[in-house]
C-alpha cells in the first residue's frame, strides 16, 4: 500500500510540474505589443517588424556604397517614388538610379548607424524601415558633416518608396 501511495504521489507531483511548465511557458509569451499612433489609420497601431526588410536596406547601402546600380536597380519597384530631403522627387526607379549616376563634384562618405523596422498591420505586406547615417559629403574641397535619416516602405522586399531626411552639423565646441 506504502508503493501505490509512493507511486501515486511521484504521478501527481510530475504532472503538477508539468503544468507549471506550460504556465510558465505561456506566462512569459509576449502579447500584442502594438504602440504609438497614426493619423492615416488611426484603428492601427505600429508593431515591431522583421528582420528581413531591414536586411533588404542593409543590402542596398553595401551595392549602393560599392556604386553599383545595376544591382540597386533590383532593390525597388519601377514605380517606386524617391523623396530627397531638398524637395527633389524621382517618379521611378530609374530616375532615381540616373541621379544617383550624376557626378556632381561631389563626393559622399558614411557609417550605417542603425536601422529597424515596424509594421502598421503584420497580417498585411508592406513594412517601414528607418534607416539612420553619418555622413560627409566634400565639393570643391569644402567638407560637410551630416546627419541622416531615410524612411523606407517596403512590400515583399521591394522598396516603393525612399525618403530622405538630413541634418548639417556644425561643429561641436
Amino acid at each position: 500500500m506504502k508503493n501505490v501511495l509512493f507511486i501515486a504521489a511521484i504521478v501527481l507531483l510530475a504532472s503538477c510540474n508539468s503544468g507549471e511548465t506550460e504556465t510558465s511557458q505561456t506566462a512569459t509569451t509576449p502579447e500584442d505589443r502594438s504602440i504609438g499612433f497614426n493619423t492615416m489609420l488611426p484603428e492601427l497601431k505600429f508593431h515591431l517588424g522583421t528582420d528581413a526588410a531591414v536586411k533588404v536596406v542593409k543590402d542596398l547601402d553595401k551595392v549602393w556604397e560599392a556604386e553599383n546600380y545595376e544591382a540597386m536597380r533590383g532593390f525597388f519597384v519601377d514605380t517606386a517614388k524617391f523623396y530627397f530631403n531638398d524637395g527633389t522627387i524621382a517618379t521611378s526607379a530609374d530616375e532615381f538610379i540616373g541621379m544617383m549616376k550624376e557626378d556632381n563634384g561631389e563626393e559622399h562618405t558614411w557609417t550605417f548607424d542603425f536601422a529597424y523596422s515596424v509594421d502598421l498591420d503584420p497580417t498585411m505586406g508592406g513594412e517601414h524601415v528607418q534607416a539612420g547615417f553619418t555622413g560627409t559629403m566634400v565639393k570643391d574641397g569644402v567638407e560637410t558633416k551630416n546627419k541622416g535619416l531615410e524612411s523606407y516602405y517596403i512590400i515583399d522586399g521591394k522598396i516603393v518608396t525612399w525618403t530622405q531626411y538630413k541634418l548639417v552639423v556644425k561643429s561641436e565646441e
